[in-house]
């Protein structure tokens, strides 16, 4: 009995190592034309649907490439930062504000978040109370009304992507878990 309950424990120990990794391990999207066929083949948005631009400034801070569109109640953006340092600033204020609406209890609902120093998630499937101050790049839609959001917020080294829904319906939030497999980063 205690071979079987220790074979158990080293199971469970290995699975839910397995699943932490399978969150925090994504890929750096180093080249826009990576987001952009990943836009058209989970989304069917083509390249000239989108808001793209080269050498802007966002937040404050420098940025080689901009992408952003609005597909319904789906949004994705994807930000190149030319600084690591940026990129993880951008993010850090969305994980804080993320974290301070959970501990509020503004949010209701399942979520996952994770930063480390060159690479963040925050994952969310649930209810945003209205008024909550949670700002993205893509919208603010829902800081003016209770709120179902559905998506992930993610960063790694100098690259920043949302990738979202708001009140969507299942067609919506199949089109999101779509696109982030397409990319190869975690679903909610």
């Amino acid at each position: 009995m205690k071979k079987l309950r220790a074979l158990i424990a080293t199971v469970l120990v290995f699975a839910t190592t397995l699943s932490l990794a399978g969150c925090t391990g994504f890929k750096v999207i180093e080249d826009e034309d990576d987001f952009f066929e990943a836009l058209d083949n989970a989304a069917g948005i083509d390249e000239d649907e989108t808001l793209h631009l080269k050498n802007v400034t966002v937040g404050g801070d420098k940025a080689e490439y901009l992408i952003h569109v609005k597909d319904g109640d789906n949004y994705y953006t994807y930000i190149r930062f030319k600084k690591e340092d940026d990129a993880m600033d951008y993010f850090d204020e969305v994980y804080e504000d993320f974290g301070d609406l959970c501990e509020d209890k503004d949010f209701t609902g399942s979520r996952t978040l994770m930063v480390n120093k060159v690479r963040g998630t925050v994952i969310f499937n649930g209810e945003l109370e209205g008024g909550s101050p949670f700002y993205l790049y893509s919208n603010d839609v829902f800081l003016y009304k209770d709120a179902e959001i559905y998506g992930g917020i993610y960063v790694n080294q100098n690259v920043y992507i949302e990738a979202y829904s708001v009140d969507g319906s299942k067609r919506d939030k199949e089109k999101i878990n779509t696109f982030l497999k397409e990319i190869g980063f975690p679903k909610p």
